[in-house]
């Protein structure tokens, strides 16, 4: 019986010629890729049950808003209900989307102030380290 029908984990199979070092590498590379899908898997996940959260909160006010209108039949409240859970739903993505650029925005923005800063420090360090030199040139010459 083998590794495969016992269901028990089976290594990789390396190119010819790969020895242990293949092995080695693919064993590196394989948690970081692991770390990467779970990490995918759990932002889907996520993504999944803010949205169907989303739409509960939607349907229920949509039902609340709904109950306001006691004169209306059953059948006319649900349609409102669903109405107002739709509007609401995309009123909730235009904020979500404005949200997101201008997240984009500010990255961008203070992206850019931190390069500037670090452009002038590092001009700063490269003008002390000048001084510096000259300084102790110009003392070593005085004392010799």
């Amino acid at each position: 019986m083998t590794a495969h029908e016992t269901g028990e984990p089976q290594a990789p199979a390396g190119r010819a010629g790969d020895g242990a070092r293949g092995a080695v590498a693919d064993d590196r590379e394989r948690p970081r890729a692991l770390t990467a899908e779970a990490a995918a898997g759990i932002a889907r996940l996520e993504g999944y049950l803010l949205a169907r959260r989303a739409g509960a909160e939607a349907a229920e006010a949509g039902a609340v808003f709904a109950d306001r209108f006691p004169w209306l039949s059953p059948r006319e409240r649900s349609e409102i209900a669903r109405e107002f859970a739709r509007e609401h739903l995309a009123v909730r993505r235009r904020m979500l989307r404005d949200a997101v650029t201008r997240a984009g925005e500010l990255r961008r923005e203070y992206g850019d102030r931190y390069d500037r800063l670090r452009r002038r420090l590092f001009a700063v360090a490269l003008g002390a380290a000048g001084a510096t030199t000259a300084v102790v040139s110009l003392v070593v010459r005085s004392a010799g």
